[in-house]
């Protein structure tokens, strides 16, 4: 009797929404649950043995009090989708949605199943046989509840689907890319071929092994194996009776020394017939057959069009095209590993690192020979072996080149060294394309950087690794939050290499300090370290603290809170996650000398960074030249300091999270401020060597006096009842005026916020006073012991001798402190007048200052 045809995904989708609806409730997975429970096929037949039928779980699910956290449908879907894929199935059905639904340790539609007693692992492997076209057994459902459930030990979603039953006396199914042996498909994708069990054959013998005349089977009945394999695996990897699959890739303790022997019997290569090769070289397939290979997610079209050039007739060398650490490497893994799931295809991958290959070649003509050599042995192996070469320019540039480059691209041409090759974009451009007939030697492959749910699944597949080396636990929260992070604050390298490094330093040091799990506090501190930022930013644990922003500039920055509210505006907006391709803010300051402008500056860097060396300040007077751009980009190639980098681009490379100051923007030549255009527009410059460098997580601050005459002059206009104590509007309009006359248009509106500083009050710069002389009386408590007492009356003293001037700002009043407080204070303590525990004190009588000085002595006497 033929199983019924299971109902689409499509479908099902729809059920669940008009049940979720009638019963005015959110969808979640238990509705997915009951629509397969509902509609008639093999699977509803399932759950309805195992005691979960349409109306029970309903039923269930009204008892659950606590509906729990949301679930994210999306990766749903998109974990349906990838099951389908490894069944070989192009559209996605019941099976594939009721085997996500079991994956989702945590999904509404498991714990109504656990709340059951349903044996979670039982229907595991049922669905999946039904799917693969098997017959289903009712005794593989009674399986010990004692064994361990996926994602206990490393509480992550699994990335990998469940993948069909492969033994050695079976054909084998590549990672998503080749056909399903379901009697319902028949065909393969790769190989176009009907894929059918072939009843008794043993491995292919290789060139220089000798296999025994009959190889141990795995075992004498399949439903034992299947048991067998539940003990000692959990459910996602039960369905494999024998060798265990690239996609899931074992440790090797999993496989038998009977298994491991045969494996290697069948992709290993010969020591003594082949030396080069497996001294030299890694043997990338054996390794996916035993296990110890990484997994490789989400790069199944890839690998698909690799295997398709590497079976062209000519030009059959795909060449992996890529930024440092999208996973060009791993597209090489996933190629060998697809090529062992096949069973047609009994090629095996072998990685030849050129610094091995290069090595102890000092002599003219030694790697020539070596070169000979490999050639000899991959003939000899009789089109079996396939070579991979990470960096390959390095083999047609340099002094390689010399030595070799001809002989090799002869060899390319001749179809004697077929190879993979593993590059970066520059390197590709400037080595191979610029070189027309070595160019057509190569196939392009370009592998882009995964979006961020790609890298949630590949993190998630990989960190069951990392959980086990570091004998820790890694939770979503963790996962999600490296690869956010990561994007936000590490935007000069590429995931998923910079997620996978920040979750391996935080198992270190969560082991290092014998933690458990590894929490989202480890990885802020990785963060923080690889990105020089405070950690209180990643844990949002200074949340308050911004939204008392404004007030915290006001006690740095005197005389300007309305400006200043409008700076702590924009930067709380990126700080709750609201910002775009663009800095975290763009301010133009303007204003007469001495108002404050670069002490702001100052400020936010101490404010948002903690620190204010966080900053990097550019005096734009200097770049007056049209070639002074050569100074923030860094020198051209071929001249003098190329290598040393930008003053500016290599500043904010090294540090990405930083305010940016441009003094005096106005003295610039109008070319050096063209180049700032794409830095305000999309937060990026180029330098001279063609890298993109991010300015997405600094502060931009442009300042400039232009127009402060007129503005101080606008301020000592009384206007009604006011003083001039305030800047007038007249004044502020014809500083920014000014401003837009001297800026490019395009570069003024790219301006988040134009703020004319006024000139200071007499009261604003007696505050400042009183701030420079609490901060003086610190340092000098600090470090001497001495404690000093500066009177209003001394600062008004110091005000009247010159200490204010609306047009200078705060400046005369701190050359008058150093002058008139500083210096005495100097010679009193140089003298022995002053020690540790006496007490100065300063006070304004007339015009003049009074100094004196109160031993410790006799004020302990009094």
């Amino acid at each position: 009797m033929v199983a019924p045809l299971e109902p689409g995904f499509a479908h099902l989708i729809n059920q669940a929404e008009a049940l979720a609806a009638r019963r005015q409730e959110d969808l979640r997975g238990v509705h997915l649950l009951a629509a397969v429970g509902a509609v008639p096929g093999g699977v509803r037949d399932i759950l309805e043995q195992n005691g979960a039928g349409f109306r029970k779980v309903l039923d269930q699910w009204e008892r659950f009090s606590d509906a729990g956290p949301a679930e994210n449908l999306h990766l749903l879907r998109r974990r349906v989708r990838d099951v389908s894929r490894a069944f070989g199935s192009r559209t996605p059905d019941a099976t594939h949605l009721l085997i996500a639904l079991l994956d989702d340790v945590r999904g509404s539609a498991r714990r109504v199943l656990e709340a059951l007693k349903v044996d979670i692992k039982g229907l595991h492997i049922q669905v999946a046989q039904l799917g693969q076209g098997l017959p289903t057994h009712a005794r593989l459902a009674a399986v010990p509840k004692s064994l361990p459930v996926r994602g206990q030990a490393v509480p992550v979603m699994p990335a990998q689907p469940v993948r069909p039953p492969r033994q050695m006396a079976e054909s084998k199914m590549p990672l998503g890319i080749a056909g399903s042996p379901s009697p319902l498909l028949g065909r393969g994708r790769s190989t176009g071929q009907a894929l059918s069990p072939i009843p008794d054959v043993g491995p292919k013998p290789l060139p220089g092994v000798r296999l025994p005349s009959r190889p141990p089977a795995p075992s004498e009945n399949h439903q034992e194996a299947l048991e067998e394999a539940l003990n000692r695996r959990d459910s996602s990897f039960a369905l494999h009776s024998f060798a265990s699959s690239p996609a899931e890739n074992f440790d090797a303790s999993e496989l038998t020394e009977e298994e491991s022997a045969i494996l290697t019997q069948r992709y290993g290569l010969s020591k003594q017939k082949f030396p080069i090769l497996t001294q030299v070289g890694k043997n990338l397939t054996l390794a996916a057959a035993l296990g110890l290979a990484d997994p490789v997610v989400g790069r199944d079209e890839e690998i698909e069009r690799a295997l398709d050039v590497l079976a062209k007739r000519q030009g059959n060398n795909p060449c992996l095209i890529g930024a440092a650490g999208v996973g060009k490497t791993s597209v090489a893994r996933g190629i060998a590993a697809a090529m062992f799931a096949c069973e047609k295809d009994d090629r095996v991958v072998i990685e030849i690192p050129i610094s091995e290959l290069v090595a102890g070649t000092g002599v003219r003509g030694a790697l020539a020979g070596r070169l000979a050599a490999l050639k000899k042995e991959v003939k000899a192996a009789g089109e079996r072996v396939v070579l991979f070469f990470d960096e390959i320019h390095q083999l047609f540039s340099g002094e390689a080149a010399e030595e070799i480059a001809g002989d090799l691209k002869l060899s390319l041409a001749r179809g004697e060294l077929p190879c993979i090759g593993a590059t970066s974009t520059t390197e590709y451009r400037r080595v191979i394309e610029s070189e027309p007939a070595l160019a057509r030697r190569f196939s392009p492959i370009e592998i882009e950087e995964p979006g961020k749910e790609d890298a949630f699944l590949i993190l998630s597949s990989l960190s069951e690794r990392l959980a086990s080396h570091h004998r820790v636990t890694y939770d979503e929260e963790s996962l999600a939050l490296s690869i956010a992070w990561s994007v936000r604050y590490l935007p000069g390298r590429c995931l998923p290499d910079k997620a996978v490094g920040v979750l391996d330093l935080a198992g270190a040091r969560a082991r290092r300090r014998g933690n458990p799990s590894v929490t989202p506090k480890e990885v802020a501190e990785v963060i923080s370290s690889e990105a020089n930022m405070p950690v209180e930013r990643l844990l949002e644990s200074d949340a308050e603290r911004m939204l008392q922003l404004r007030e915290i500039l006001c006690e740095r920055v005197i005389g300007h809170e309305e400006h200043l509210e409008k700076i702590a505006r924009i930067l709380r907006r990126n700080a709750a996650g609201l910002g775009s391709r663009r800095p975290i803010g763009t301010f133009l300051l303007l204003g007469p000398t001495g108002v404050g402008k670069t002490e702001t500056a100052k400020a936010i860097a101490e404010v948002l960074f903690h620190s204010e060396g966080a900053m990097t300040r550019i005096d734009m007077a200097e770049m007056s030249e049209s070639h002074a751009v050569a100074k923030l980009v860094g020198a051209p190639p071929g001249y003098i300091g190329h290598d040393a980098g930008g003053q500016l681009t290599e500043s904010v490379r090294r540090r990405p999270y930083q305010v940016v100051l441009l003094d005096e923007i106005e003295k610039a030549h109008p070319e050096v401020l063209t180049a700032f255009l794409a830095v305000f527009d999309e937060g990026r410059m180029t330098d001279s060597r063609g890298r993109l460098v991010d300015f997405t997580n600094t502060v931009v601050i442009l300042t400039s006096n232009l127009g402060g005459q007129e503005m101080a002059a606008s301020s000592k206009k009384p206007v009604g009842f006011s003083s001039g104590t305030r800047p007038q509007e007249e004044g502020q309009k014809a500083v920014v005026a000014a401003a837009r006359r001297a800026l490019p248009p395009e570069l003024f509106n790219r301006i988040d916020e134009v703020l004319p500083f006024a000139p200071l009050t007499r009261a604003d710069v007696l505050k400042i006073g009183r701030k420079l002389c609490r901060g003086l009386a610190d340092e000098i408590e600090l470090g001497r012991g001495i404690a000093l007492s500066i009177c209003d009356s001394a600062l008004e003293v110091l005000l009247d001798q010159g200490g204010f001037d609306p047009e200078l700002g705060a400046r005369p009043l701190r050359r008058m402190v150093a002058r008139k407080i500083e210096a005495p204070l100097a010679e009193a303590i140089l003298s022995g007048e002053l020690s540790a525990g006496d007490t100065w004190l300063v006070e304004g009588e007339g015009d003049e200052l009074i100094y004196d000085a109160v031993r410790a002595e006799a004020g302990a006497a009094e």
